[in-house]
C-alpha cells in the first residue's frame, strides 16, 4: 500500500473516531521556527534556520490530556556555520522541505504545563543541496521520514500555548545505495534530521 495513504487512514481514522466526543474536541493553528541540523553530513551546530507552520486537532480526557495529530509543513536541513576567520569559506546548505504529520500525547503534568511525546511521519517535498555552485535536487533523500519529538508546553493564555520540542529521525533520511557522498563514515552511520522547534499554538474555542 502507497505510504500516503497509510498516513491518510491514520488521520481519517482518528477525525471519525472524534466525532464521537465532540464536547471535548479542539483543534488549533501551529506557528514557529525550526533550528536544525543534520547528523551525519560532517557539520556540527544548529546553524539552519526553518520554519513550522499548519494546524491540529485533539481531544481531551478526563485528566485535561490531550492526544491527536497536527498537519504542518517544516522546513529542516543544515548550513555550514559562518567562519569570520575565513570569509572566503564554501558555505554549504542543505533544505529539505516536508509535510510531516505528527501523531501526539501530551500529559499535563502542572497546571499550565503539560508535556508532549509525539510520532511523526513526514513525506518529502522538495530536497535541495547547494555545494557551492548554487541549489540542485539532492536525489538520495527518501521520500518519508519517521521522527520522534519531546518537548513542553506552556498556557499563556486561555487560547494561546507555547511550546519548545525535541526531534530527531528515527532512521537515516538518506538512501546510502544512492549516496555519491565521500567518506566511509559518513555512509556507515547514515544521516538524520535533529533539530530544535519553538513556536506558538492558537487554540480555538469549543
Amino acid at each position: 500500500m502507497n505510504k500516503l495513504k497509510v498516513i491518510g487512514m491514520v488521520v481519517l481514522g482518528f477525525i471519525s473516531a472524534s466525532s464521537t466526543s465532540a464536547q471535548n474536541f479542539g483543534y488549533h493553528l501551529v506557528g514557529g521556527a525550526n533550528f536544525c541540523q543534520i547528523d551525519g553530513d560532517q557539520m556540527g551546530g544548529f546553524n539552519k534556520l526553518g520554519v513550522r507552520a499548519g494546524f491540529g486537532v485533539y481531544l481531551n480526557n478526563s485528566k485535561n490530556d490531550e492526544y491527536g495529530f497536527e498537519i504542518t509543513y517544516a522546513l529542516k536541513g543544515a548550513r555550514t556555520a559562518l567562519n569570520p576567520d575565513n570569509p572566503a569559506q564554501i558555505i554549504l546548505r542543505y533544505n529539505y522541505s516536508y509535510l510531516e504529520i505528527p501523531l501526539f500525547y501530551e500529559k499535563k503534568i502542572r497546571e499550565k504545563i503539560g508535556l508532549r511525546f509525539a510520532l511523526a511521519p513526514a513525506y518529502l517535498v522538495s530536497a535541495q543541496a547547494d555545494l557551492g555552485g548554487g541549489f540542485r535536487e539532492q536525489e538520495n533523500v527518501r521520500s518519508l521520514e519517521v521522527s520522534g519529538m519531546i518537548g513542553p508546553t506552556y498556557e499563556l493564555t486561555e487560547n494561546w500555548f507555547a511550546y519548545v520540542h525535541y526531534q530527531y529521525s528515527l532512521a537515516s533520511i538518506i538512501n546510502l545505495q544512492k549516496s555519491q557522498v565521500p567518506g566511509a563514515n559518513f555512509r556507515r552511520t547514515g544521516v538524520y534530521n535533529h533539530l530544535i522547534s519553538a513556536g506558538l499554538r492558537y487554540k480555538f474555542s469549543n
